[in-house]
């Protein structure tokens, strides 16, 4: 069985910092344009905003509010060197509502964060994220949607958001980095070799 990569961070920015990214998120625009299983023949579609691939884009584009937690991440939790990384390739913002069915799918790079901003967010409302086991077949962790929560796991691993309850008429958002590790991630070539 291949190691896999799955690690909770809570608390991982300072409170005004958490606090301040979350009201920005709050003001986003979004596009109901995304789809997280391309090619699958899925038409279901979620709220999505691309914020740029690289740093330098995610400036140019208005999203530097976001950068603190790549950079948190990278010298508070030393990602750099626990998981062989320098910069993200990809940054965007996910969100679903009651009613927006999420569904199971796997990522491109070699491993993903998911960022939970809503400092406001109830436990009751779901809106967490599920990580599946390689067969699909059970879950291995549902990290629950906590405001100022980190989740980092390998891109391959299933995985899906956790639907928003009835019961909650807010936004569930999410900000999303896509990784690739510097030297090559061989299980994530074994992985894609096997599923070939």
């Amino acid at each position: 069985m291949t190691k896999r990569l799955i690690e909770i961070y809570d608390d991982i920015l300072e409170p005004h910092v958490a606090e301040y990214i979350d009201a920005e998120v709050r003001t986003q625009k979004w596009q109901y344009d995304y789809q997280s299983n391309k090619g699958e023949g899925n038409p279901n579609f979620h709220w999505h905003n691309l914020c740029g691939r690289g740093e330098k884009e995610v400036r140019d584009n208005g999203y530097e509010w976001l950068l603190p937690i790549w950079e948190t991440a990278k010298f508070k939790y030393n990602f750099e060197k626990k998981y062989d990384v320098d910069t993200f390739k990809r940054l965007y913002m996910n969100a679903h509502t009651y009613g927006v069915e999420p569904h199971m799918h796997q990522d491109d790079g070699d491993f993903t964060m998911i960022y939970y901003p809503r400092m406001d967010w109830k436990l009751e409302w779901g809106g967490g994220t599920f990580v599946y086991d390689e067969e699909k077949t059970r879950v291995d962790v549902l990290a629950e949607y906590r405001g100022n929560r980190l989740l980092v796991f390998d891109a391959w691993l299933p995985h899906c958001a956790q639907a928003v309850r009835r019961e909650c008429y807010q936004l569930r958002a999410v900000v999303v980095f896509k990784v690739y590790q510097r030297s090559a991630n061989h299980q994530r070539l074994d992985f894609y070799k096997n599923e070939n």
